[in-house]
């Protein structure tokens, strides 16, 4: 019988068997997490893997005393013995890896599967283990973690469960069999909506077409995300963007639109802007063309030496274009968070042109550090920041538009300077403690229905 983790004890996890012998255990949990009251619903938080949004929903069901459990693959105790025996290299790819937001007592895992496909990486056995639905693939690891969540439901019983897109299916069920309060969160685009932008622009602009990574998507697994949409009570969304993709598949009534949060404020770096200085032009994210990567490197081509690119993000596969950018301008593969600080304190703009997102973190990043950012709507950012007062907002596939604002903040450094101001005052507005108290607000809200 498969275990979960209960990540207690001295290891970095230990694994806790589900027997007759346990059955003791799991009553008095019972007796704890059973059911939900109207007005302060128990909830099973369900995600594979962990994002700051994610951390921030699972602090807050702590902050309010809202968490029955908290499922995830993989977790990873910084303060244990192993942990210190490790080379500091490994220490901070683990560290990513940890859950302080809540009690060790109420976090589970379901780590087996992870640990076997980060073991098979880049061996000859991956292509065996890993790709497309196998067993160890990210689909397969998902759905056995979707079983195992299912399973866990029907002995805690929590008045509410709250999942994630790919991998809740069998949750969603589970948790209609039993009359649970089901709530979902489509974390970016409706993938039908995407499917057909994509082929739109795979048609349009054929040399980026290989850098549509989402066309490529398993059948079966988009047929999963369909269905939980379905069986879902309630579908939570971080923007209008997202929900306009559900128009026609997903109830108006049945959405609530919560956008994610901007970290604290930080202090400015003041950089001299002397006359004839390139603007300084960031792109963070995967070099694909679902961020419009083909549009910052036309938009950049247009206006020649006034400008000056810098990328931080991976290569998904051979482009003739992007390969030659990166040896052009400056390219980091990737960096830990603290660095990418440091080169967003370095730019005078972000530059994030995507085709579908759902809201992209990065700019609330961005805004945080007065980094002003030029973006399209379908970032998941147009309810947060307006045109012209953070920066600009473009449609989509316009790099003659992004050319245009580049040149008027390359000319007007004064009003890139009020725009760094204004972004500062958006992200206070728009803070991660805000999203953390609207976000339980709403679940009380759908537990009273």
């Amino acid at each position: 019988m498969d275990g979960g983790t209960a990540v207690s004890g001295a290891g970095a996890f230990v694994t806790a068997t589900e027997t007759a012998s346990s059955g003791k255990a799991h009553a008095v949990e019972k007796k704890v997490n059973h059911g939900a009251n109207r007005d302060q619903p128990t909830v099973l938080l369900s995600r594979t893997t962990m994002n700051q949004n994610a951390r921030h929903a699972l602090r807050s069901l702590v902050e309010q005393n809202m968490l029955a459990e908290f499922w995830t693959t993989f977790v990873w105790h910084l303060e244990s013995r192993w942990s210190r025996l490790l080379p500091r290299s490994w220490q901070a790819q683990l560290a990513r890896r940890s859950i302080p937001e809540a009690p060790r007592k109420q976090v589970r895992s379901v780590p087996w599967r992870e640990i076997v496909q980060l073991g098979a990486r880049g061996t000859p056995i991956e292509a065996l283990l890993c790709a497309d639905e196998r067993p160890f693939s990210v689909y397969g690891m998902g759905m056995h973690f979707d079983r195992r969540v299912a399973r866990r439901m029907r002995e805690l019983r929590p008045g509410m469960v709250y999942a994630y897109d790919g991998a809740a299916l069998e949750t969603l069920r589970e948790a209609k069999r039993l009359g649970i309060t089901a709530v979902y969160e489509l974390t970016s685009s409706y993938w039908r909506w995407e499917h057909k932008l994509f082929a739109e622009e795979a048609e349009r602009n054929p040399e980026f077409a290989g850098l549509l990574p989402g066309l490529t998507d398993p059948a079966r697994h988009l047929e999963r995300k369909t269905q939980e949409l379905q069986l879902a009570d309630y579908v939570v969304v971080p923007s209008l963007h997202v929900r306009e993709t559900l128009r026609g598949f997903v109830a108006d009534e049945k959405i609530r639109v919560i956008n994610y949060g901007a970290p604290p404020v930080r202090g400015r770096k003041q950089v001299a802007h002397t006359p004839g200085r390139p603007l300084q032009v960031l792109f963070a994210g995967s070099l694909i063309q679902r961020k419009g990567i083909s549009y910052v490197l036309e938009a950049v081509e247009m206006l020649g030496r006034q400008v000056e690119l810098t990328m931080v993000g991976s290569r998904f596969r051979a482009n003739a274009k992007v390969d030659e950018a990166c040896r052009r301008w400056r390219w980091f593969e990737t960096l830990p968070h603290s660095r990418v600080l440091e080169v967003m304190q370095d730019a005078d703009v972000l530059l994030l042109p995507s085709l579908a997102e759902g809201c992209a973190l990065v700019i609330l990043e961005a805004l945080s550090i007065g980094l002003p950012v030029i973006v399209t709507l379908n970032t998941g950012s147009g309810e947060i920041m307006q045109d012209g007062r953070e920066g600009y907002v473009v449609p989509i596939r316009r790099a003659d538009l992004i050319a245009s604002r580049l040149e008027t903040l390359c000319r007007d450094r004064e009003l890139l300077a009020e725009m760094s101001r204004q972004a500062q005052a958006t992200a206070a507005r728009n803070s991660w403690e805000h999203y953390r108290a609207q976000w339980a607000g709403m679940l009380r809200n759908l537990a009273w229905r």
